[in-house]
């Protein structure tokens, strides 16, 4: 088994006011001073009619000085469908100072666009989509969403919404999904508030040779740089 080492003075996934978060850009940045983070990725959700990117890069950016801290601008988007489209402003590309779009598996990205987590286990219920199914097109859809400049946020989060778990997903297909992320050169995030990926999954991502970041996704300054789960998952998968 390979391994890597997981920074955990870096938040990589840290909400504000912004969008769903409670603490504004410069609360999170000095709950990140007082916890002696070395890097923070200041992130808020988006959709494609957001309009306010270019003012969110412009308030991150008084904050991108600090000698000791090291701040980043991301926007995070849901994959949309199996083709691996993301729900971002067409004109995201702009905006330079926008550093990572977290991918993420909000709702079920079926082939003809996102599916609510309920309407999925209920056809995993009646008999209309198997577990196999589910799982196969989850994994594509996130190696399709794969690009320059992304990073995988909550990996497998979308799989307890449907009544499924990381266990299900055969070996096979997760090593070769971590091979598709280890090729296309872009960050995996451990995630506190989700708990996931597991450490079977981190362990193949290690084998991979994935680079692997902690993420706090925090909505309250209280929670920046704060991992709990994350430690866990990373002693059990024996990649600290």
């Amino acid at each position: 088994m390979s391994s890597f080492h997981l920074a955990l003075d870096e938040d990589f996934h840290v909400h504000s006011t912004f969008s769903d978060g409670a603490s504004t850009l410069a609360e999170n940045v000095q709950a990140a001073r007082e916890r002696g983070l070395r890097t923070l990725c200041l992130v808020d959700h988006v959709r494609r009619d957001t309009t306010w990117v270019p003012e969110f890069a412009a308030a991150v950016r008084p904050f991108r000085h600090h000698p000791e801290l090291r701040v980043l601008a991301g926007v995070e988007a849901k994959i949309l469908d199996s083709s691996g489209n993301l729900d971002v402003p067409p004109d995201l590309a702009r905006y330079a100072e926008v550093d990572l779009v977290l991918i993420a598996d909000h709702q079920f990205p079926a082939d003809d666009g996102p599916v609510h987590p309920d309407q999925v286990r209920a056809a995993l219920s009646c008999g209309s989509m198997t577990a196999a199914e589910a799982i196969e097109r989850l994994c594509l859809a996130t190696a399709n969403a794969l690009r320059p400049g992304t990073l995988v946020a909550h990996l497998f989060s979308l799989l307890p919404k449907i009544g499924l778990d990381e266990t299900m997903v055969p070996a096979s297909l997760l090593g070769d999904l971590a091979s598709e992320v280890a090729r296309a050169g872009v960050l995996v995030e451990v995630n506190e508030k989700w708990s996931c990926p597991s450490a079977r999954t981190l362990a193949a991502l290690a084998d991979a040779g994935v680079c692997v970041v902690a993420g706090s996704d925090s909505h309250h300054r209280r929670d920046v740089g704060v991992y709990r789960s994350v430690r866990q998952a990373v002693g059990a998968a024996d990649v600290a």
